[in-house]
């Protein structure tokens, strides 16, 4: 009897054993399929990040496109300007973050006149246009550039409007061309008004009917300027008898037309005077 409670207990032992292995086993297998879902979720993310990025700077990349064709387009209708009252077209510019942006109407010059007027501000409203349209296009980082230290300046408004021409694509000399026509017209004066020469009168004074050239009709009236040349009629020659020429006449009347032609011709008989007087 004793050895049968050592028996149970025994398989008692193992079975609890192999329960604890079993519970540790499926334990270490899920926590390794988490840790291996997690991982893969974490590298999807990562690559779908990287995606939004890549969509996010072919974005940008299509945005400063646009903006560039659109600043070409604008720069050559600005370049063609020659009119200093004709209306300028603004240019775009394409802002980190804001994508294509248009200057404020309020502040951008409409003619050049009221853009090359800024090299001399006149009073507070053209020191804002030009505080403006330098900060719109970064006349300042445009000066730097140019300049050997690179670093920012404080831009002279001649400057200024030098810059803003060039970006804006505008011409000078057009305009000063545009002006010197004008002012040469303007010293030539309206050309004289040509003097028309009246047409002769007769002698009662009436002035002369001019008559159009009329087409000639015949005198019967028909409006057929010609008539067909009248047919011959067959007197029994061997020559062809026409109607109308032998190219447009339809191919069965040339066909009875040969065979009268080559048919030999019958002799004409006479009859006496005698035999007539008998035969009445």
């Amino acid at each position: 009897m004793s050895s049968d409670v050592a028996t149970r207990a025994f398989v008692k032992a193992e079975i609890e054993a192999l329960r604890v292995d079993t519970r540790a086993f499926v334990k270490a297998e899920i926590d390794a399929f988490r840790t291996e879902t997690n991982a893969r979720f974490e590298r999807i993310e990562a690559d779908v990040h990287e995606l939004k990025i890549d969509v996010g700077e072919i974005k940008i990349t299509m945005g400063e496109m646009q903006v560039t064709m659109r600043q070409i387009e604008v720069r050559a209708r600005n370049g063609k300007l020659k009119n200093p009252t004709a209306r300028i077209r603004p240019i775009p510019i394409f802002a980190q973050g804001r994508g294509p942006q248009e200057p404020d109407p309020t502040y951008f010059p409409k003619y050049a006149n009221q853009l090359y007027r800024l090299r001399k501000p006149q009073n507070e409203r053209d020191h804002q246009m030009l505080a403006y349209l330098s900060t719109f296009y970064d006349i300042q980082q445009e000066a730097a550039d140019a300049s050997e230290s690179g670093e920012k300046v404080q831009v002279d408004p001649d400057r200024a409007v030098e810059l803003l021409e060039e970006i804006l694509g505008l011409d000078e000399d057009n305009f000063i061309e545009f002006r010197t026509r004008a002012q040469r017209f303007a010293d030539q004066g309206p050309p004289a008004a040509e003097k028309r020469d009246r047409p002769a009168t007769g002698s009662s004074g009436e002035q002369p009917q001019l008559h159009r050239r009329r087409l000639q009709t015949p005198s019967d009236g028909s409006t057929v300027p010609f008539t067909k040349t009248p047919s011959r009629a067959y007197d029994g020659s061997p020559t062809v008898p026409f109607t109308e020429t032998p190219s447009r006449a339809a191919p069965e009347q040339l066909s009875n037309i040969r065979t009268v032609a080559a048919r030999p011709r019958r002799p004409s008989t006479t009859i006496p005077d005698s035999e007539e007087t008998a035969s009445s």
